[in-house]
């Protein structure tokens, strides 16, 4: 299978691993980026160069046809000055601006990139029929961006379809990536640079992961897929606490040195685990899918891209 491909985002955490696999696969990959970056090595792609908050811009430059847009470009820092009104004019207002410009270009279908966190859940079973119920900017925003698609599907019948992921892993795929705060990233770093292990907390936190790796293939099956307005989550089905990360970090580390590293807690820290189960059986049942582990192999590829730039 091929074809021509969009990928908004496509330089991003998420977004420059689609570019990856993809162009491998075969695809003819545009990427949409709202400002120069570094090339991804020996790949063959186009970019174009774009704000998708500027509708003029984007319609002056986003003029040919694609068989497939995946739609990753968002504003996720949600720690940066004035993140309320950059997240609503990026993920809201932004992807209102890809549709208006792409809803008689995209052939077969659109893939939005939005968030588990719409759920607003910590516990409990979720599942594409539970309410959401945002609790922060990061989460409304992204809902807003899925209420577009919804209009869009609805008045243009847009082949469009979105995806509620969760936490997605995986190595950089260049030193300049801006996502090293990402839990894997944050304690395989500071394992090579500190030679030990500190966490903000008890440990106890939990989230649900899935590998990158995963989530391109995942990506790709979904493709063919009749895109009618269908919701669909994306998760690893199995929530792992943050010890239990910094434990595989440790162990990868001690494996690969042969020397010990320490882990720290916050004792402080007097918050307990809560279950959460987060359901991908809709899409994993259509496109014949089942998650992986890959933990330790993407660790070691993290230290790799440390030691190979250190």
């Amino acid at each position: 299978m091929s074809g021509s491909i969009l990928i908004t985002g496509g330089f991003g955490n998420l977004g420059s691993w689609l570019s990856e696999y993809f162009c491998k696969a075969g695809y003819d990959v545009t990427i949409l980026s709202h400002h120069e970056h570094k090339a991804l090595p020996n790949l063959s792609y186009q970019t174009i160069l774009a704000d998708i908050t500027n509708l003029n811009t984007l319609k002056n430059v986003l003029t040919q046809n694609y068989d497939y847009c995946l739609h990753t470009a968002s504003h996720n820092d949600f720690f940066v000055d004035n993140y309320e009104q950059q997240a609503l004019m990026v993920n809201a207002i932004g992807t209102r601006n890809l549709l208006e410009v792409l809803h008689d270009k995209i052939n077969k279908h659109f893939i939005y990139f939005s968030t588990f966190h719409v759920y607003g859940k910590s516990s409990g079973k979720i599942d594409e029929q539970t309410i959401a119920s945002p609790k922060n900017d990061y989460a409304s925003t992204h809902l807003f961006g899925e209420t577009y698609i919804e209009q869009f599907v609805q008045t243009k019948q847009f082949p469009a379809s979105v995806i509620r992921l969760t936490n997605s892993y995986g190595a950089p795929k260049q030193m300049n990536a801006t996502k090293w705060y990402l839990i894997l990233n944050d304690l395989s770093r500071m394992a090579y640079e500190k030679k030990q292990l500190t966490l903000l907390s008890n440990g106890n936190p939990t989230r649900d992961f899935i590998a990158m790796a995963d989530v391109c293939q995942i990506i790709e099956k979904m493709l063919p897929l009749e895109a009618i307005g269908e919701k669909y989550n994306i998760s690893g089905q199995n929530c792992i606490t943050m010890l239990e990360i910094a434990q595989k970090v440790q162990q990868t580390y001690q494996n690969r040195h042969q020397s010990n590293l320490d882990i720290t807690i916050n004792t402080d820290d007097t918050s307990t685990s809560q279950s959460l189960y987060i359901d991908s059986t809709k899409l994993y049942s259509q496109i014949n899918f089942q998650p992986t582990q890959r933990f330790e192999d993407e660790i070691n590829s993290i230290f790799d891209l440390l030691e190979n730039n250190g």
